[in-house]
Parts: C-alpha cells; sequence; structure tokens
C-alpha cells in the first residue's frame, strides 16, 4: 500500500528494538519520501489458490497485519489496540 515496508530494498539496514517495540528503517525522511515518490502497487501474481485467500484476508502491516474476512480492503483499523 506505499508505506515504509513497501520502500525498503535490498541492502537497506532494518534495526529491530525489542524492548522498546519498534522496527525501523536506517533511511532519511528525504530518502523514504523520493522512494514514495517513484513507488508503483505491484501487479497481483495470484488470482485464486490458498495466497490469493491469504491477501483477501489480511488488512494493512501498518495495522497489526491481522487477518479476518475483507481485511484487504481494510482502510482504518477499529481494532481496540
Amino acid at each position: 500500500m506505499g508505506g515504509p515496508i513497501g520502500l525498503i530494498r535490498d541492502g537497506d539496514i532494518i534495526e529491530l528494538d525489542a524492548e522498546k517495540g519498534t522496527l525501523d528503517v536506517k533511511l532519511s525522511d528525504a530518502e523514504l519520501a523520493a522512494r514514495a515518490k517513484d513507488w508503483k502497487p505491484r501487479a497481483e501474481e495470484y488470482g485464486s489458490g490458498y495466497l490469493w485467500k491469504y491477501t483477501q484476508q489480511v488488512g494493512p502491516a501498518r495495522n497489526g497485519a491481522v487477518t479476518h474476512p475483507g481485511g484487504s480492503a481494510e482502510k482504518a483499523c477499529l481494532c481496540g489496540y
């Protein structure tokens, strides 16, 4: 959906801090903005089968990648967390 995970490229440094509960990519805001400007969604590779079913039932990673019917179309997380 064009979020930070979709902007990561091979070789980028990702920092995970389990104590703080954070996951960050070591890129400047300017670099992320430049990548976001050039980002285009990838064509879906599957139109049926278990991978397609999964993609139809998972919300965006920025909202916790919660799986439930209609998750992929979710615009806002109403999960209460």
